[in-house]
């Protein structure tokens, strides 16, 4: 069992110590994946680009988050892998492959040579090089699903695919790792521990600035291609050439933790031009103005109460609609100069009319979309008191916890100074009179024989009442059930031990009883104790344990007495019952002490309980 425990460790230590080369090797991954995510914009933003704007929008999208798999290639190289070599197909379907995606997957398949079991590797290189050949067989059908049949760049972009070479390529690339990982003695990993990094690398604390760039990033190319499909159909024209730039880069203030009131206003503002000049809703801004009232709520600054992150989010969704619908023509030509330029029209009312500007106020900001970004909010607030919740039961628990802890010690502190007061109080009287009897031994000697007898009486009278009162005492003090023994009855050894068998099985529950060595040999102390011992084992078998026999070893040796009590009942789960109200093994344990000797209980749920205890001689104190 030990040996388990030790390998156990090893390995929890040596995981621990690859999350940490993880956490400070995962920058070069970051800067890596934006990289290649800025390496797809231009081709998703610029209009003459072959194939990159006739492509469908969402396709577009998707390829600008496939870059993050960069990212997270060492913690879970199995997922990134295929992600990288699927986008980087893609992206050939548009124009060209990326090599950014193509060197992102060369390092996917180092991560995954050495963080991940042989057959894992294999299986994943191979499923990751054939699925491009797989899609080539469908590839007629995914062209004619992104392309208009008449497109002129259709038959140039059909030329370029996944050939052969390149699949064995990769399983070729993979083998090669494989042995070099091996070689220098790469740990590999399983499943479940690089899913719980996966997990920590989207909870854990220390990778929040990791989480933020990548996520403003993302959210800046998704912006940005999604206004980019906006310019190239011809809207925007009366903003200046900067602005819709701008409020694509505004995403990047979600980088921006510490201070989550600053994003908020600064989306709002972006998200009020776009929907002045985007002929559609700009989806993926609108998101990420979400995500920042999100996060108000989540993570206000300086540990701000909902009472005030809260009304500052509804504050900025009351003030859009309003900005809309108030906003006249000497701010918005402020904004948008190129209206002072557009030509009035002259229509039937007589009054000039500015085409440009009436068709920019026309777009106010609809109600739903308030209603809509309520969401964000509300989630926010429900994860914030889930949260809240969940720290005040954890609180809770400790403070139990620490409560029933300190009762337990509690209740042997309070015994201990029940038995300190009475020995005081009741055995150290009559201790006090057997001394005062006998330091007048001299005078009664001169005084003669009556009166030294009665002198020895006196003191005799003292002992028994201080042995009777002690007796009772501590059978009183140790009967954890609240049955006490007769008072004036001499206190039990080992050599009764028969008679306790006797009256506890009552001819009801079979005990065996084994005594070997000399039962009148140890101190009366160990055997009072290993009496009460085997008392309080019993009694607990009968009214608790449910069993159909039980077992009684004692060993009477030179170096000590060793006592076991054995049942095949139900069991009990030990820790659980020292954290209860129940005190009898507390009782048990304290005794133990005090005669200088150690106990053992042993138990298990539905495989019985083992009571042992070892008195050795001399150990009393």
């Amino acid at each position: 069992m030990s040996l388990l425990r030790v390998t156990a460790c090893g390995r929890s230590a040596s995981h621990n110590g690859v999350v940490q080369r993880l956490w400070r090797s995962f920058w070069p991954d970051v800067a890596f994946a934006v990289a290649g995510l800025v390496s797809l914009q231009p081709r998703a933003t610029d209009g003459s680009a072959r194939g990159w704007p006739d492509a469908p929008l969402w396709l577009r999208l998707v390829l600008m988050v496939v870059p993050l798999l960069i990212a997270v290639r060492r913690i879970e190289p199995a997922v990134a892998l295929p992600g990288l070599i699927g986008g980087a197909y893609l992206a050939g379907l548009l124009g060209q492959p990326d090599w950014f995606l193509l060197a992102g997957s060369v390092l996917a398949l180092w991560s995954l040579a050495g963080r991940c079991r042989v057959p894992t590797v294999l299986a994943v290189a191979g499923l990751s090089a054939a699925l491009p050949l797989l899609l080539n067989q469908l590839r007629g059908t995914l062209m004619r699903f992104i392309y208009a049949p008449s497109d002129e760049g259709y038959n140039y972009l059909s030329i370029h695919g996944w050939q052969r070479w390149q699949a064995i390529l990769v399983v070729v690339v993979a083998l090669v790792f494989l042995v070099i990982r091996r070689r220098s003695w790469a740990q590999a990993v399983t499943a479940t521990e690089r899913l719980d990094d996966l997990r920590e690398f989207l909870r854990g604390p220390q990778y929040n600035h990791h989480r933020d760039v990548l996520l403003a990033v993302a959210a800046c190319g998704l912006v940005l291609t999604e206004i980019g499909q906006d310019l190239i159909e011809g809207n925007w024209w009366s903003a200046p050439h900067w602005m819709p730039y701008a409020v694509a880069y505004a995403s990047l203030v979600l980088v921006l933790r510490r201070v989550p009131a600053l994003p908020v206003v600064i989306l709002a503002v972006a998200a009020l031009i776009a929907n002045w000049q985007a002929s559609t809703p700009i989806l993926t801004l609108y998101c990420a103005f979400g995500l920042s009232l999100y996060r108000l709520v989540v993570l206000p600054a300086r540990n701000q109460s909902l009472r005030w992150t809260v009304p500052t989010a509804i504050t900025v969704l009351a003030a859009m609609p309003l900005i809309t619908w108030r906003m006249r023509y000497p701010v918005m030509a402020q904004i948008f100069p190129r209206i002072k330029h557009s030509i009035l029209d002259q229509r039937a009312d007589g009054i000039l009319h500015n085409s440009d500007y009436e068709a920019i106020v026309r777009h106010q900001w609809p109600i739903s979309f308030a209603l809509t970004l309520l969401l964000p909010i509300c989630a926010g607030i429900a994860f914030r008191l889930y949260r809240r919740n969940v720290q005040a039961a954890q609180r809770e628990a400790e403070l139990e916890q620490a409560a029933t802890e300190r009762e337990a010690a509690r209740v042997v502190l309070t015994e201990r100074s029940y038995i300190a007061r009475d020995l005081h109080d009741v055995v150290a009287h009559a201790v006090n009179l057997m001394v005062i009897q006998a330091e007048t031994g001299p005078d009664l000697v001169r005084r003669g024989e009556d009166d030294v007898l009665a002198g020895f009486q006196r003191i005799g009278d003292a002992g028994r009442r201080a042995l009777s009162e002690l007796d009772r005492l501590l059978s009183a003090l140790r009967d954890a059930d609240g049955v006490p023994d007769p008072q004036l009855a001499p206190q039990p050894g080992l050599a009764d031990l028969s008679q306790l068998v006797t009256d506890v099985s009552d001819g009801h529950l079979p005990i065996a009883l084994d005594v070997s060595g000399d039962p009148v040999g140890p101190p009366e102390g160990q055997q009072l104790a290993a009496y009460r011992l085997v008392q309080e084992a019993l009694t607990n078998v009968v009214r608790h344990a449910k069993a159909s026999a039980a077992q009684v070893l004692v060993r009477v040796e030179d170096a000590g007495v060793w006592v076991e009590v054995t049942d095949d009942g139900s069991g009990f789960d030990v820790a659980a019952a020292a954290r209860g109200t129940r005190h009898g093994l507390a009782g048990m344990r304290e005794r133990v002490r005090i005669e200088g000797g150690t106990l053992d209980v042993r138990s298990t749920p539905g495989a019985g309980t083992t009571v042992a205890a070892w008195f050795p001689v001399g150990g009393g104190r």
